[in-house]
């Protein structure tokens, strides 16, 4: 139990001398079941995120291998920080690869992991209690990390329509990180998909200093995921392949990436050997010769549906293969002509955009001589300016400015953050056609860049009541006039006949985009490769002929047991002791009990020959429990069952030896029935299931490995003669009749 109040990546081995004081806090939160954590994740199984990588070095390596450094200039590292996006990027992911980056070697920080409802407890005031414990906990193992995952359940807002409970554990919360500059080295760091929930009183600086957004991967980042879930296949994929597939995965997460790979591995297995599925057993395969190809990607993406298109689903989509001849030469215009209106669009299509940050920080100047002094760039190319950059694209009905080319666009720009405003986000939704749009302008212009998305604007406009109208053109003229959101748009209306509302928003020629019907040569290139390419070829064929002809694949023979190395023998059998302690202490424990019931005093010791003489005669197997004791002692027993066994020897031998004649015979005979109904209730009873199949567990293991049980006993039974043995047995036991009447009557 006190295990699993220990951090995530400690054992308890690391807490050494102060073991004691440590788990005298942490025995109190034994009702929060820590989560699991994968030991093996790294900074270098994450990737597209090496931003957020280095800030959080920053945060919590740099303190403690540079401190040096932040006491020269008197600053203290963050605290807090906070981590929100979609689903499946990355947030739970870094925080494990953070805390085990930090435990390497010598330098162990304690990394806490709780999930948001961990700590929720339907008691008044006990949700708050395990708080401060956890924060006490932290403090006590310091330097340390409390991570709260899905932290949006455990401080939603406060609200008028929010229970006084959620109430009070935001407000503790809030004061145990106000807290964190006397508590010494601590870092809090929460996750959330759902900002707009946690109270906004969390997201200052002191608290949460710093918020990282995990978006969605761009073809870089999917490129980097692809090559450490591929980085151990045989072959691997090329770069090119892998570039290639990266570009068709819009949309895709690193859960999604994942996921991806593992069904295409599956694919491969399914499509070498679909016999597998026939049989019920295992059988023998030859695992090199499965071989993933571009094939099984193919199949595979069909098969997995992105969690960002679960719910709702994403407006970026390239062109398809179909259209492309059609509608490629008027994309790389419609691209050419944003570049001039939103120059952060230049920068987003090229592969090099990261020298321009490196050229603007060399640029800036922060002390000449003896006076300060800030200098800033001017060279717009850097540093791109545009004066409330929109877009507009207009084209006759079926012209597919909604259906193929502003898709085509987002995913060209997909770098940027994308806020749909269409009928669907606004009018099915919970909360107010206003309050949606509001908060996603808000969050456009938060994470900027970014691009807000109206397609078919002029039925959006029909269809959007004044009040609806008014906070939208509010909220646009609300932006910074150089702040970079776009406001991309379509319309199967011309220009000139829009209200003028709309027309106001797109006064500049630059800004509206006009698409034309595709010239001869585009439609003759699309027959082209519809006829010739495709047309031409014969469907593929679906006879099952290589069904029919699989080979016959053997039995696999049952798989062989692993083999343990030194050290992992000796943990297990260390292990196993453990455990094996525990039953002879409980062993020894009930055979004290029985043997200080006055009813089973003739049971205590073994029969004197002298006294009986024919005892040993009739009895071939003579069984006490002083006898059961001295095994107990010699190891022998490795579970209750075993010393059950020995109880219905003892029962088994007084019915045998005394037959059912004369009162004291008959006496004999109930009391070792006794003895034996309360030997099983007091094991039935007192004793855990889990326990006893543990112990089962480990006799098993232990035959199959070939020890017996003299390996185990203590070493001095295991040097002993037998006669010494059997005399040192005698002269152990320390049961005595107490009661002579029942001495003469057992005689």
């Amino acid at each position: 139990m006190k295990e699993r109040c220990l951090p995530l990546n400690f054992r308890k081995d690391d807490l050494k001398g102060i073991h004691k004081d440590r788990m005298k806090i942490g025995a109190r939160l034994a009702d929060v079941d820590p989560m699991q954590t994968d030991c093996s994740v790294r900074f270098d199984g994450v990737g597209g995120l090496s931003d957020h990588i280095s800030a959080l070095k920053e945060m919590v390596v740099f303190p403690l291998l540079y401190p040096e450094v932040f006491e020269r200039f008197k600053i203290q590292p963050p605290r807090g920080c906070l981590f929100y996006g979609p689903p499946g990027t990355g947030k739970t992911l870094v925080a494990r690869a953070l805390a085990n980056e930090c435990s390497q070697g010598d330098r162990r920080i304690a990394f806490f992991m709780r999930k948001g409802a961990d700590c929720l407890s339907k008691w008044a005031g006990e949700s708050e209690r395990q708080l401060r414990l956890l924060f006490d906990q932290a403090y006590q193992m310091r330097p340390s990390i409390i991570f709260f995952d899905e932290i949006d359940g455990l401080a939603p807002v406060r609200s008028c329509e929010q229970d006084e409970i959620h109430s009070s554990i935001v407000s503790t919360l809030l004061a145990l990180m106000d807290g964190l500059d006397s508590r010494g080295e601590i870092v809090v760091i929460g996750a959330t998909n759902r900002l707009d929930s946690i109270d906004p009183a969390l997201r200052r600086p002191g608290r949460f200093d710093r918020e990282f957004l995990f978006s969605l991967p761009n073809k870089e980042a999917r490129k980097d995921i692809f090559k450490i879930h591929t980085r151990d296949w045989t072959p691997k994929p090329l770069d090119m392949f892998l570039e290639e597939l990266a570009e068709k995965c819009v949309g895709y997460c690193g859960a999604d990436i994942k996921c991806l790979c593992a069904e295409a591995a599956l694919c491969a297995l399914r499509r070498r050997y679909p016999q597998i599925y026939k049989s019920s057993e295992k059988l023998q395969l030859d695992i090199a010769s499965i071989k993933i190809t571009a094939k099984d990607f193919v199949m595979a993406m069909q098969k997995t549906v992105p969690a960002s298109r679960r719910a709702v689903a994403s407006p970026g989509r390239a062109l398809s293969p179909i259209s492309k001849p059609l509608l490629e030469n008027t994309l790389a215009r419609i691209l050419q002509a944003l570049q001039r209106v939103f120059p952060h669009a230049e920068l987003a299509l090229k592969k090099g955009q990261q020298q321009g940050i490196t050229i603007v920080a060399a640029s800036l100047n922060f002390c000449q001589s003896k006076n300060f002094r800030f200098v800033q760039s001017t060279n717009a190319y850097y540093q791109p300016t545009s004066c409330r950059p929109r877009f507009l694209l207009v084209g006759e009905p079926g012209y597919g400015q909604a259906s193929h080319l502003a898709p085509a666009v987002i995913h060209a720009l997909e770098k940027f953050p994308v806020y749909t405003l269409d009928l669907s986000v606004l009018f099915v939704s919970i909360t107010s056609s206003e309050e949606t749009c509001a908060q996603l302008m808000r969050e456009a212009q938060r994470t900027a860049s970014s691009i807000i998305y109206i397609p078919h604007i002029h039925l959006w406009w029909e269809a959007a009541g004044a009040t609806l109208r008014a906070t939208f053109t509010t909220l646009l003229q609300n932006i910074p006039a150089f702040a970079p959101v776009l406001l991309l748009a379509t319309s199967d209306v011309c220009h000139a006949d829009l209200p003028e509302e709309i027309k106001e928003l797109f006064i500049n020629d630059d800004e509206v985009f006009k698409i034309q019907l595709p010239n001869e040569e585009e439609r003759r290139t699309f027959f082209e490769d519809l006829i010739v390419n495709q047309t031409a070829k014969p469907p593929a064929s679906k006879t099952k002929t290589a069904w029919q002809t699989l080979e016959v694949l053997p039995v696999a023979p049952p798989p062989k047991p692993p083999q343990l190395t030194e050290e992992e023998i000796r943990q297990l059998e260390q292990q196993e002791e453990d455990i094996l302690r525990e039953l002879r202490i409980f062993l020894r424990d009930v055979t004290r009990r029985l043997a200080g019931d006055r009813r089973f005093r003739a049971f205590t010791k073994p029969v004197d020959p002298e006294e009986v003489p024919d005892y040993d005669a009739v009895i071939k197997q003579p069984m006490d429990l002083s006898a059961v004791l001295s095994k107990i002692d010699l190891h022998q027993y490795l579970t209750a069952g075993d010393f059950l066994k020995d109880i219905d020897l003892i029962c088994s031998n007084a019915l045998q030896y005394n037959p059912d004649k004369d009162p004291g015979d008959r006496l004999i005979r109930h009391r070792a029935c006794a003895l034996r109904d309360t030997a099983y209730a007091i094991v039935r009873e007192e004793m855990d299931e889990d326990f006893e199949q543990r112990c089962e567990e480990i006799q098993e293991s232990r035959k199959k490995r070939g020890c017996s049980s003299s390996k185990y006993a203590p070493p001095y039974y295991r040097v002993m003669p037998k006669d010494v043995k059997k005399e040192t047995q005698k002269e152990q036991s320390v049961f005595k009749y107490r009661s002579k009447e029942e001495e003469i009557l057992v005689q």
